[in-house]
Order: structure tokens, then C-alpha cells, then sequence
């Protein structure tokens, strides 16, 4: 109750910050913008935004096959939706959204949620894993594509800001590896340390064996099942793909710029470092100034390139605005079919029943 009031308070201010910034940038060029891309830009995004929740359940649904899961391809892509909607309005563009698919797929499917749990944070690994490569891929050769601009006031911070994370995320990637390798458990680490706390001893203790579970589970498929991972790992790594690909579809269909691969890397570098920590839905204000500011660093730096990517940032946010649309019918779906579901029969009074014959399941 207390995130929706939230929600409902950010909302409204997220929706005038967003104005404010269009003003800022000029309504009147933006909207011509906005018209010159058209139709194809807008839909290319779409498409590619679609493709992302696909290539993403994909990977799911092959990490789903080593433990028995047997769930339905379109139930995967639903729940994958409902979690990215979940991602979009917390502060991360690639956490928050977790806990709605595991309920998801655990209410659609029957499914046990630790065992589903499990199949999602493996999932998260290997996106955690194929994001860090292409992420310091991306890092380093817009370091050195533009090393005379990053590296050079008043750009010096953010260039070693870009090139630190990459650095920090590379190593990340080389310890989340062997965590899984070596089957440690630093979940389960970091909530037996909870459940030393007092105040949290009697909510984390019931925890820590089911996160031991899950993190087992997890362990298991990574190693045991090496080709399938490889093959989740491979969905996941096209799926940011398809993120890097965003702006090349936009501003080539409507844009009417030829972005290189240096420009592309730059983007996607920034885009994603001011998306880690959003302090609004969609990335509202940072992101923008921030995209803004790259363009003017590329020497896109006239009104009217200041617009153009204004009006691809709106774009980004009109799929958003979809994707949060479509996952909250989805979930508010889900949620009435369990309401309305008919109650197991009741066993009458003084009667005798095995379980399972006549009466409830066991």
C-alpha cells in the first residue's frame, strides 16, 4: 500500500518533470522532430522492445527445463512483461520487477516459489554477466574513440566515471562466475548476517534455508547443464543487444543520422550508467540531460539535435508507458482469477475423509 501511494505521488511529478524538460528543449521543435521521425521510428522501437521481453523469456524458459518446469512459452512472456513493468517505475531499470515474476509464475503455473525463484535469479546471473561484457565493451571503445573529449575538462569526470564502472563490472563478472563455479552462497551469506540483527532475527531466520535452496538450485543448472546456460547466456547477450540497437533503428528510420559503431558504444555506456540508479519511472531527468549532454559531446549540439533526441527519449518512454500498461492488466488479471477461484469443498462435520479422494488435494 505504501509503494502504490508512492507511485501515485511520483507519478504526477515525473509527468511535469518530463514537460518541464520539453519546454526546456522547445515544444514547437521537438513536435517537429517528432514528426520527421514518424511512424517507422517509433515502431522499430516497439518492435525492438518486444524482441527484448522475447529474448528474455526465451532464456527463461530454457533454464526452466533442467528442474521440470514445464511452463508455458506465452505465461513466460507474460510474467516477463509484468516484471519489466516492475523494473520501469524502481529505481533500477534491471531490478525491482523480480518478486512479480516469480508470483506470477508461480500463481499461473502451480509452481513452488523458491523453485521458481531460483530459475529467475539464474536468469538474473546471466544477465548480470552478458550486460557486464557488452557494457565494458561498449566502455572501452568509446574510450578510445574518444579519449581527446572524455578524458579532457568538463568532460574528465564523466569519461572516468564510464571507464571505472566498466572496470568494476568486469571484475563483478569474473567473481559472480566463480561464485556460481564453486557453489557459494553470498545470498545466503548476506542473510544469515541479517538474521544476527535482533530486530530481524525472527523474519530472516524462516529465510536463509530456502535462499540456501535457491541458490543450489541455481548452482546445479549452471554447472550440470553448461550447454543450456551457454544458450540462456547467449538470449540474454541479445537481448542488450537489442537494447545498443535502440537509437541505431531510431535515427537511422527517423533521425536521418548514420550512428557509428563509437557513437553507439557511447550511448549505451551512458544510457545504462544513468539508468542504474533511477531516481524516477522510466529514468525521467537524468537520462535525458544525460543523452542530451552525450549528443552535444558527439557535436550534435544545435537545437534542433537537442530536440531529436528529445524525441527519442519520448519514444522510449511511450513503450514504456506499454510495457507498465500491459504488465498492470496482466498482474491485475492474474490477481482476480485467484480472487474469484472457487474455494476447495469443505469436509462436513463428523465426516471422515482421506486426503485427496472426495475432498481437497493434499
Amino acid at each position: 500500500m505504501r509503494g502504490v501511494m508512492r507511485f501515485a505521488i511520483l507519478l504526477p511529478v515525473t509527468v511535469l518533470l518530463l514537460a518541464a524538460i520539453v519546454w526546456a528543449v522547445g515544444f514547437e521543435e521537438t513536435a517537429k522532430q517528432v514528426r520527421l521521425a514518424g511512424l517507422p521510428a517509433f515502431a522499430s522501437v516497439g518492435g525492438l522492445s518486444l524482441l527484448f521481453i522475447i529474448a528474455q523469456s526465451l532464456a527463461w524458459l530454457l533454464l526452466n527445463r533442467p528442474v521440470g518446469h514445464r511452463v508455458r512459452f506465452r505465461t513466460l512472456v507474460e510474467a516477463t512483461t509484468v516484471g519489466q513493468a516492475g523494473n520501469i517505475i524502481t529505481p533500477s531499470t534491471y531490478l525491482g520487477g523480480e518478486p512479480l515474476r516469480v508470483a506470477y509464475v508461480g500463481k499461473m503455473a502451480g509452481l513452488p516459489y523458491p523453485q521458481v525463484a531460483g530459475t529467475v535469479l539464474l536468469c538474473k546471473y546471466l544477465e548480470l554477466l552478458s550486460f557486464m561484457l557488452l557494457f565494458g565493451f561498449s566502455a572501452v571503445v568509446a574510450a578510445l574513440e574518444y579519449k581527446d573529449v572524455l578524458f579532457r575538462p568538463p568532460n574528465l569526470v564523466g569519461g572516468i566515471a564510464i571507464v571505472t564502472v566498466a572496470g568494476l563490472l568486469l571484475g563483478f563478472c569474473g567473481l559472480l562466475w566463480v561464485s556460481l563455479w564453486r557453489r557459494w552462497r553470498p545470498l545466503t551469506q548476506m542473510v544469515r548476517a541479517l538474521a544476527r540483527a535482533r530486530p530481524l532475527r525472527r523474519l530472516v531466520a524462516r529465510l536463509w534455508h530456502r535462499v540456501a535452496e535457491m541458490e543450489d538450485q541455481t548452482s546445479r543448472v549452471f554447472c550440470e547443464e553448461g550447454r543450456t546456460s551457454f544458450s540462456a547466456f547467449g538470449m540474454m547477450l541479445a537481448s542488450h543487444a537489442i537494447v545498443f540497437a535502440k537509437p541505431l533503428a531510431f535515427f537511422l528510420l527517423g533521425g536521418r543520422l548514420r550512428l557509428g559503431l563509437g557513437e553507439l558504444c557511447l550511448i549505451f555506456a551512458a544510457g545504462q550508467l544513468l539508468l542504474a540508479v533511477q531516481l524516477t519511472p522510466s529514468g525521467v531527468g537524468m537520462l535525458d540531460g544525460g543523452l542530451i549532454a552525450v549528443f552535444a559531446l558527439l557535436g550534435y549540439n544545435t537545437a534542433a539535435h537537442a530536440a531529436m533526441a528529445m524525441a527519442y527519449l519520448l519514444c522510449l518512454r511511450l513503450w514504456d508507458v506499454a510495457v507498465i500498461g500491459i504488465g498492470a492488466l496482466l498482474a491485475a488479471r492474474v490477481g482476480a482469477r485467484f480472487l474469484i477461484a472457487k474455494p476447495p469443498p469443505l469436509v462436513g462435520a463428523g465426516a471422515c475423509e482421506k486426503p485427496g479422494v472426495g475432498g481437497a488435494a493434499p
